[in-house]
Protein backbone atom coordinates (compact mmCIF):
# COMPACT_ATOMS: atom_id res chain seq x y z
CA UNK A 1 0.00 0.00 0.00
CA UNK A 2 2.66 2.57 0.77
CA UNK A 3 4.92 1.94 -1.99
CA UNK A 4 1.31 2.74 -4.27
CA UNK A 5 1.21 5.88 -2.15
CA UNK A 6 4.82 6.78 -2.90
CA UNK A 7 4.10 6.15 -6.91
CA UNK A 8 1.07 7.95 -7.01
CA UNK A 9 3.08 10.96 -5.35
CA UNK A 10 6.13 10.66 -8.23
CA UNK A 11 2.97 10.60 -10.71
CA UNK A 12 1.69 13.99 -9.34
CA UNK A 13 4.91 15.35 -8.96
CA UNK A 14 5.86 14.70 -12.54
CA UNK A 15 2.16 15.92 -14.04
CA UNK A 16 3.24 19.03 -12.10
CA UNK A 17 6.57 19.39 -13.54
CA UNK A 18 5.50 18.92 -16.95
CA UNK A 19 2.46 21.23 -16.62
CA UNK A 20 5.14 23.87 -15.39
CA UNK A 21 7.05 23.11 -18.24
CA UNK A 22 3.79 24.12 -20.42
CA UNK A 23 3.22 27.47 -18.97
CA UNK A 24 6.71 28.42 -19.00
CA UNK A 25 6.39 27.70 -22.91
CA UNK A 26 2.95 29.20 -23.86
CA UNK A 27 4.11 32.56 -22.10
CA UNK A 28 7.28 32.75 -23.35
CA UNK A 29 6.43 34.06 -26.26
CA UNK A 30 7.75 30.87 -28.92
CA UNK A 31 4.69 28.92 -28.65
CA UNK A 32 4.04 27.95 -32.32
CA UNK A 33 1.02 25.88 -33.69
CA UNK A 34 2.54 22.77 -33.58
CA UNK A 35 3.44 23.65 -29.79
CA UNK A 36 -0.37 24.52 -28.92
CA UNK A 37 -1.93 21.07 -30.63
CA UNK A 38 1.06 19.33 -28.32
CA UNK A 39 -0.57 21.25 -25.66
CA UNK A 40 -3.83 20.41 -26.64
CA UNK A 41 -2.90 16.66 -27.22
CA UNK A 42 -1.48 16.72 -23.46
CA UNK A 43 -4.39 18.36 -21.87
CA UNK A 44 -7.19 15.62 -23.52
CA UNK A 45 -4.51 12.69 -21.98
CA UNK A 46 -6.38 12.57 -18.58
CA UNK A 47 -8.23 14.87 -16.56
CA UNK A 48 -5.68 14.67 -14.39
CA UNK A 49 -3.55 16.25 -16.80
CA UNK A 50 -6.02 19.51 -17.48
CA UNK A 51 -6.28 19.62 -13.43
CA UNK A 52 -2.24 19.96 -12.88
CA UNK A 53 -2.07 22.53 -15.46
CA UNK A 54 -5.32 24.28 -14.23
CA UNK A 55 -3.93 23.75 -10.49
CA UNK A 56 0.06 25.21 -12.14
CA UNK A 57 -2.12 28.40 -13.65
CA UNK A 58 -3.73 29.07 -10.19
CA UNK A 59 -0.37 29.20 -8.90
CA UNK A 60 1.62 30.96 -10.23
CA UNK A 61 -1.42 33.69 -10.84
CA UNK A 62 -0.98 34.18 -7.20
CA UNK A 63 2.44 34.12 -7.06
CA UNK A 64 2.60 36.97 -9.99
CA UNK A 65 2.27 40.20 -8.04
CA UNK A 66 4.81 39.13 -5.07
CA UNK A 67 7.24 37.93 -8.13
CA UNK A 68 7.24 42.02 -9.64
CA UNK A 69 7.78 42.82 -6.04
CA UNK A 70 10.67 40.42 -5.52
CA UNK A 71 11.69 41.19 -8.42
CA UNK A 72 12.19 45.36 -7.97
CA UNK A 73 13.57 44.24 -4.56
CA UNK A 74 16.22 42.25 -6.18
CA UNK A 75 17.57 44.88 -8.47
CA UNK A 76 17.39 47.46 -6.08
CA UNK A 77 19.73 45.56 -3.45
CA UNK A 78 22.37 43.10 -4.90
CA UNK A 79 23.84 40.66 -2.10
CA UNK A 80 27.23 41.73 -0.67
CA UNK A 81 27.67 37.84 0.26
CA UNK A 82 27.07 34.35 -1.59
CA UNK A 83 23.46 33.82 -1.11
CA UNK A 84 22.57 30.01 0.55
CA UNK A 85 20.74 27.61 -1.60
CA UNK A 86 17.74 28.55 -0.55
CA UNK A 87 18.03 32.09 -0.76
CA UNK A 88 19.37 31.04 -4.64
CA UNK A 89 16.59 28.76 -4.90
CA UNK A 90 13.89 31.37 -3.75
CA UNK A 91 15.12 34.36 -6.20
CA UNK A 92 14.94 31.44 -9.21
CA UNK A 93 11.47 30.98 -8.42
CA UNK A 94 10.57 34.60 -8.25
CA UNK A 95 12.28 35.20 -11.47
CA UNK A 96 10.43 32.40 -13.23
CA UNK A 97 7.02 33.94 -11.81
CA UNK A 98 7.94 37.46 -12.88
CA UNK A 99 8.62 36.18 -16.41
CA UNK A 100 5.24 34.74 -16.89
CA UNK A 101 4.36 38.41 -16.90
CA UNK A 102 6.28 39.61 -19.42
CA UNK A 103 5.73 38.08 -23.23
CA UNK A 104 8.12 38.79 -25.53
CA UNK A 105 6.51 39.72 -28.54
CA UNK A 106 6.46 36.60 -31.53
CA UNK A 107 6.97 39.09 -33.94
CA UNK A 108 10.81 39.32 -34.43
CA UNK A 109 12.34 40.09 -38.13
CA UNK A 110 14.81 38.55 -39.87
CA UNK A 111 17.64 39.65 -41.49
CA UNK A 112 17.55 40.44 -45.40
CA UNK A 113 19.52 38.52 -47.98
CA UNK A 114 22.48 40.91 -47.22
CA UNK A 115 22.30 39.97 -43.55
CA UNK A 116 20.99 43.30 -42.50
CA UNK A 117 17.61 45.16 -41.00
CA UNK A 118 14.71 45.04 -43.30
CA UNK A 119 13.86 48.31 -45.81
CA UNK A 120 10.43 48.25 -44.68
CA UNK A 121 8.55 46.66 -41.43
CA UNK A 122 4.99 46.73 -39.77
CA UNK A 123 4.76 46.10 -36.25
CA UNK A 124 1.73 44.02 -34.57
CA UNK A 125 -1.64 45.88 -36.22
CA UNK A 126 0.48 47.78 -38.29
CA UNK A 127 -0.25 48.48 -42.34
CA UNK A 128 1.96 50.64 -44.54
CA UNK A 129 2.57 51.22 -47.91
CA UNK A 130 5.45 51.91 -50.26
CA UNK A 131 5.85 53.45 -53.32
CA UNK A 132 8.27 52.54 -55.60
CA UNK A 133 9.19 53.20 -59.06
CA UNK A 134 6.41 51.81 -61.04
CA UNK A 135 5.11 49.20 -58.05
CA UNK A 136 2.80 49.55 -55.26
CA UNK A 137 3.29 47.37 -52.43
CA UNK A 138 1.09 47.80 -49.61
CA UNK A 139 2.37 45.85 -46.12
CA UNK A 140 -0.12 44.04 -43.83
CA UNK A 141 0.63 43.43 -39.98
CA UNK A 142 3.87 41.83 -38.99
CA UNK A 143 5.76 42.03 -41.94
CA UNK A 144 9.31 42.33 -43.24
CA UNK A 145 11.20 42.73 -46.91
CA UNK A 146 13.82 44.47 -48.38
CA UNK A 147 15.32 45.46 -51.72
CA UNK A 148 17.01 42.97 -53.63
CA UNK A 149 19.85 44.23 -55.59
CA UNK A 150 19.42 47.06 -58.74
CA UNK A 151 15.96 47.26 -57.25
CA UNK A 152 14.79 44.61 -59.47
CA UNK A 153 12.41 42.88 -56.19
CA UNK A 154 11.92 42.86 -52.96
CA UNK A 155 12.29 40.00 -50.35
CA UNK A 156 9.49 39.42 -48.25
CA UNK A 157 11.13 37.57 -45.40
CA UNK A 158 8.14 37.84 -43.27
CA UNK A 159 3.86 38.48 -43.54
CA UNK A 160 1.83 39.59 -46.06
CA UNK A 161 2.22 42.17 -48.99
CA UNK A 162 -0.20 42.81 -52.35
CA UNK A 163 1.95 44.08 -55.07
CA UNK A 164 0.71 45.92 -57.76
CA UNK A 165 2.86 46.74 -60.55
CA UNK A 166 2.09 49.88 -63.30
CA UNK A 167 1.17 49.36 -66.83
CA UNK A 168 4.27 50.54 -68.45
CA UNK A 169 6.45 48.44 -66.38
CA UNK A 170 8.72 46.64 -69.23
CA UNK A 171 10.39 43.95 -66.96
CA UNK A 172 8.58 41.47 -64.15
CA UNK A 173 8.51 42.35 -60.65
CA UNK A 174 10.46 39.51 -58.31
CA UNK A 175 9.36 38.80 -55.03
CA UNK A 176 11.14 36.38 -53.12
CA UNK A 177 9.75 34.20 -50.76
CA UNK A 178 11.15 31.12 -48.53
CA UNK A 179 12.86 29.43 -51.27
CA UNK A 180 10.38 30.44 -54.19
CA UNK A 181 10.09 33.09 -56.54
CA UNK A 182 6.78 35.59 -57.66
CA UNK A 183 6.86 37.41 -60.86
CA UNK A 184 4.43 40.07 -61.34
CA UNK A 185 4.20 40.92 -64.88
CA UNK A 186 2.78 44.62 -65.90
CA UNK A 187 -0.93 45.85 -64.63
CA UNK A 188 -0.49 42.76 -62.31
CA UNK A 189 -1.98 42.75 -58.85
CA UNK A 190 -0.78 39.90 -56.55
CA UNK A 191 -0.64 38.94 -52.87
CA UNK A 192 2.22 37.47 -51.34
CA UNK A 193 2.03 35.44 -48.09
CA UNK A 194 5.01 34.11 -46.13
CA UNK A 195 3.82 32.54 -42.61
CA UNK A 196 6.20 29.77 -40.80
CA UNK A 197 3.35 27.14 -42.50
CA UNK A 198 4.55 28.37 -46.20
CA UNK A 199 4.32 30.74 -48.84
CA UNK A 200 0.69 31.47 -50.39
CA UNK A 201 0.32 33.60 -53.56
CA UNK A 202 -3.05 35.46 -54.59
CA UNK A 203 -3.48 36.91 -58.08
CA UNK A 204 -6.04 39.22 -58.29
CA UNK A 205 -5.24 41.12 -61.82
CA UNK A 206 -2.64 40.35 -64.86
CA UNK A 207 0.45 37.68 -65.07
CA UNK A 208 1.43 36.38 -61.82
CA UNK A 209 4.11 33.26 -62.12
CA UNK A 210 5.84 30.93 -59.51
CA UNK A 211 8.92 29.05 -59.60
CA UNK A 212 9.89 26.54 -57.09
CA UNK A 213 12.46 24.04 -56.56
CA UNK A 214 12.90 23.93 -60.38
CA UNK A 215 9.46 23.81 -61.10
CA UNK A 216 7.06 26.81 -62.65
CA UNK A 217 3.24 27.62 -62.36
CA UNK A 218 1.25 30.04 -63.59
CA UNK A 219 -1.51 31.54 -61.27
CA UNK A 220 -4.77 33.08 -63.12
CA UNK A 221 -6.94 35.99 -61.30
CA UNK A 222 -9.06 34.82 -58.56
CA UNK A 223 -7.03 32.01 -58.02
CA UNK A 224 -4.68 31.05 -54.97
CA UNK A 225 -1.31 28.79 -54.88
CA UNK A 226 0.06 27.41 -51.43
CA UNK A 227 3.94 26.83 -51.77
CA UNK A 228 6.11 24.20 -48.95
CA UNK A 229 8.03 21.82 -48.65
CA UNK A 230 5.68 19.70 -50.56
CA UNK A 231 6.00 21.87 -53.60
CA UNK A 232 3.95 23.75 -55.94
CA UNK A 233 0.54 23.19 -54.86
CA UNK A 234 -2.83 23.31 -57.25
CA UNK A 235 -4.18 26.44 -58.09
CA UNK A 236 -7.51 26.98 -56.46
CA UNK A 237 -11.01 29.38 -57.27
CA UNK A 238 -10.29 31.90 -54.03
CA UNK A 239 -12.88 34.82 -53.39
CA UNK A 240 -10.33 37.67 -53.46
CA UNK A 241 -12.87 39.88 -51.38
CA UNK A 242 -12.37 37.52 -48.24
CA UNK A 243 -8.50 37.18 -48.99
CA UNK A 244 -7.71 40.93 -49.35
CA UNK A 245 -10.35 42.32 -46.97
CA UNK A 246 -7.54 42.63 -44.66
CA UNK A 247 -6.75 45.90 -46.62
CA UNK A 248 -9.83 47.29 -45.25
CA UNK A 249 -9.19 46.42 -41.57
CA UNK A 250 -11.70 43.44 -41.60
CA UNK A 251 -10.68 39.79 -41.91
CA UNK A 252 -13.47 37.55 -43.08
CA UNK A 253 -13.60 33.97 -42.25
CA UNK A 254 -16.21 31.46 -44.03
CA UNK A 255 -16.23 27.93 -42.75
CA UNK A 256 -12.60 28.28 -41.42
CA UNK A 257 -11.68 25.57 -38.54
CA UNK A 258 -11.61 28.14 -35.04
CA UNK A 259 -8.00 27.38 -34.82
CA UNK A 260 -7.33 29.16 -37.92
CA UNK A 261 -9.13 31.92 -37.41
CA UNK A 262 -6.84 32.13 -33.77
CA UNK A 263 -3.80 31.72 -36.01
CA UNK A 264 -4.74 34.78 -38.11
CA UNK A 265 -5.67 36.16 -35.66
CA UNK A 266 -3.09 36.59 -33.17
CA UNK A 267 -1.08 38.30 -35.98
CA UNK A 268 -2.84 41.75 -35.54
CA UNK A 269 -3.24 41.99 -31.97
CA UNK A 270 -0.49 41.66 -28.67
CA UNK A 271 -0.52 38.76 -26.92
CA UNK A 272 -1.51 35.22 -27.53
CA UNK A 273 -4.81 33.17 -28.24
CA UNK A 274 -4.22 29.66 -27.72
CA UNK A 275 -7.29 27.33 -28.06
CA UNK A 276 -6.50 24.42 -25.91
CA UNK A 277 -9.85 21.75 -26.87
CA UNK A 278 -9.54 19.79 -29.99
CA UNK A 279 -13.61 19.81 -30.51
CA UNK A 280 -13.55 23.61 -30.08
CA UNK A 281 -10.46 24.03 -32.55
CA UNK A 282 -12.14 22.46 -35.66
CA UNK A 283 -15.34 24.19 -35.08
CA UNK A 284 -16.37 25.97 -37.94
CA UNK A 285 -16.60 30.07 -38.14
CA UNK A 286 -18.60 32.06 -40.64
CA UNK A 287 -17.48 35.59 -38.91
CA UNK A 288 -16.14 39.11 -39.77
CA UNK A 289 -14.01 40.93 -37.47
CA UNK A 290 -13.05 44.34 -37.54
CA UNK A 291 -9.32 44.29 -37.14
CA UNK A 292 -10.26 47.87 -34.44
CA UNK A 293 -12.30 45.42 -32.21
CA UNK A 294 -10.16 42.40 -31.76
CA UNK A 295 -9.52 43.16 -28.00
CA UNK A 296 -13.21 41.73 -27.63
CA UNK A 297 -12.64 38.68 -30.20
CA UNK A 298 -12.23 35.94 -27.31
CA UNK A 299 -15.57 37.67 -25.50
CA UNK A 300 -17.40 37.26 -29.04
CA UNK A 301 -15.91 33.68 -29.41
CA UNK A 302 -17.00 32.93 -25.57
CA UNK A 303 -20.43 34.37 -26.47
CA UNK A 304 -20.92 32.62 -30.10
CA UNK A 305 -19.44 28.61 -28.85
CA UNK A 306 -19.52 28.41 -25.02
CA UNK A 307 -15.99 28.70 -24.82
CA UNK A 308 -14.22 28.83 -21.71
CA UNK A 309 -11.96 31.58 -21.39
CA UNK A 310 -8.73 31.65 -18.79
CA UNK A 311 -6.41 34.81 -18.99
CA UNK A 312 -2.71 34.10 -18.08
CA UNK A 313 0.05 36.57 -17.17
CA UNK A 314 1.77 37.96 -20.21
CA UNK A 315 -1.46 38.37 -22.26
CA UNK A 316 -1.58 34.89 -22.76
CA UNK A 317 -4.97 33.62 -23.19
CA UNK A 318 -6.31 29.93 -23.34
CA UNK A 319 -9.65 28.96 -25.09
CA UNK A 320 -10.52 25.89 -24.17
Amino acid sequence: MEGENVEKDEEALALRRDAQAWLLLLTSGHATADDAEAFRRWCSISDAHARAFAETRVLWDNLAPAARRQADVSRRHLPRARMSRRAFLGSAVAASAAAFVLLRSPWSPLPGWNGQAPDWQTGTGEQRRVQLHDVVIEMNTQTAMSLLPGGSGVELLRGEALVSTLAHRASRFLVTAGSGEVMAGSSTSCNVRCLDEGVQVTCLDGDTRLAFAGRTAVVKPSQQVDVDSAGIGIALAVNTEVAMAWRHRVLIFDSEPLSSVIDDINRYRPGKIIVTNSQLASRKVHARFSLDQLSNVTRLIHDAYGAHVTELPGGVTLLS
